[in-house]
């Protein structure tokens, strides 16, 4: 009779150790709602700055004549690159979740390309005092396709980065009825 007992203890501690609810994380379509949480907000954080970065320099690279001149471009490139450096390494420095990590590597290449702009538009500067203008042109549209791809990708990022936001939402939303 005692052994039958002790079988029924057994096989009702069992029964709750395996009913005790689920343990995994909550999921999105993209991971763990933890890992893409944590990953969602140190990206919008550097995404917030390498916007600030490119609005400081918009609006320091135009003179008081109102145009972008070579030596404008140059000085707030030069002024501003130590700050999208510091954006890169920090976003090197992000854990990724693995089905984000095609998104994370187009965030790196547009911070990437708006990076080779600013070098560009050094170099630019650099040709245009030894030489010419004409000969620094080149230089300086090369720099603006990079400055505009890059924000063609973020543009496009964004809506990425919304679906994670809503299925971060969803989840949010699960973990609450559920």
């Amino acid at each position: 009779m005692k052994n039958k007992e002790c079988r029924w203890i057994g096989v009702l501690l069992l029964l709750v150790l395996v009913g005790c609810g689920d343990d995994r994380a909550p999921q999105t379509e993209f991971g763990s709602v933890k890992s893409v949480r944590a990953y969602r907000e140190m990206v919008e954080d550097i995404i917030v700055e390498a916007n600030a970065i490119e609005q400081d320099f918009r609006e320091t690279a135009v003179g008081s004549t109102g145009q972008a001149t070579g030596n404008n471009l140059s000085t707030a490139a030069m002024r501003l690159r130590p700050r999208l450096v510091a954006a890169i390494d920090q976003l090197d420095r992000v854990k990724v979740p693995k089905k984000l990590v095609e998104t994370h590597a187009d965030v790196h290449a547009a911070l990437m390309l708006r990076l080779e702009a600013f070098d560009l538009m050094i170099a630019g500067w650099n040709v245009e005092q030894q030489q010419t203008f004409d000969t620094a042109q080149p230089l300086y549209t090369d720099a603006t396709k990079k400055l505009n791809e890059a924000t063609g990708i973020l543009n496009q990022l964004n809506e990425v980065l919304l679906e994670v936001d809503i299925a971060l939402a969803e989840a949010d939303s699960r973990t609450l009825v559920g």
